[in-house]
């Protein structure tokens, strides 16, 4: 890819472009590492305190004619959350599979998406009907994939909604525990109904 391409391409907090070119052959693996750097941005973007590393073992392949590349493989990460009930660190190791379908759509349409998108002109976009991934692949632009794009969308959905430290527990009415109020366990406004409920 040259330095003209990689300047149209928009970066993310965590890219590693990867030409689509450079697939010899059916398939190709490789290994990318964020930097310390880009962990840090990626921390600041899915809001949380801090990722010590993240890490993808991938596999490219091409499918559908050598039409679409089919990106497969697993990610680690060591990340640090705060526990909704008391506040404090917890770090924790995150792993799971990764999978995205990408295509050049500028040269070709999928006869799913050519059969959706007629489909939707007929109903005037209404009730458009939604496609696996694989049958509406992401696009390649300008011949590029950001493979650390699409990892860090994978932790982003890997994270525990709601971290909290093995044995700790939110007990009504202990003062001492300082609950953000943004917090997803911060006091239940029902709570008092329930209270009152058992006493009667």
């Amino acid at each position: 890819m040259s330095e003209n391409q990689k300047e149209q391409l928009t970066e993310q907090e965590w890219s590693h472009f990867f030409d689509v070119e450079d697939l010899e052959g059916s398939s190709e693996r490789l290994t990318i590492e964020a930097s310390e750097e880009e962990l840090e941005d990626v921390a600041r973007r899915l809001q949380i305190p801090a990722i010590k590393s993240a890490k993808a073992d991938l596999v490219l392949k091409r499918e559908q004619g050598g039409r679409v590349i089919h990106v497969s493989g697993t990610f680690a990460a060591h990340i640090v959350q705060d526990c909704v009930v008391s506040g404090e660190p917890i770090e924790s190791e995150l792993s799971d599979s990764v999978e995205g379908w990408f295509a050049d759509k500028d040269k070709t349409v999928s006869f799913a998406t050519a059969k959706r998108d007629r489909e939707a002109d007929k109903n005037n976009n209404l009730e458009v009907e939604l496609m696996e991934e694989s049958e509406d692949p992401e696009p390649i632009l300008n011949g590029a994939i950001d493979l650390g794009e699409l990892v860090t969308q994978h932790i982003s959905l890997a994270l525990p909604p709601y971290p909290h430290k093995e044995g700790v527990v939110f007990e009504h009415g202990d003062e001492n525990l300082q609950i953000n109020e943004d917090s997803p366990l911060r006091k239940n406004p029902f709570e008092a109904l329930k209270d009152w409920k058992e006493k009667r």
